[in-house]
């Protein structure tokens, strides 16, 4: 008996590990890629993505560093 709980005790742990992976990733803010005519541009400041720029302020995806505003 005390054999069957410890391998349920363990298929509930593994159970409950891999299902808390795909609940963080959705708590990331999504960013909207700016297109040509946007009045304001948002690019991160390390240019991980090269010349990529956002219509709204927030984290670099990549780098994680703070989106500073373009220089128009």
């Amino acid at each position: 008996m005390k054999k069957i709980s410890f391998v349920f005790l363990i298929a509930v742990a593994i159970f409950a590990s891999c299902n808390s992976s795909s609940t963080r990733n959705n708590s990331k803010q999504s960013l909207v890629v700016a297109t040509a005519d946007a009045t304001i541009k948002y690019q991160c400041p390390m240019k991980c993505e090269g010349d990529t720029a956002y219509t709204t302020a927030g984290e670099c995806p990549i780098c994680e560093m703070d989106l500073k505003k373009t220089a128009e």
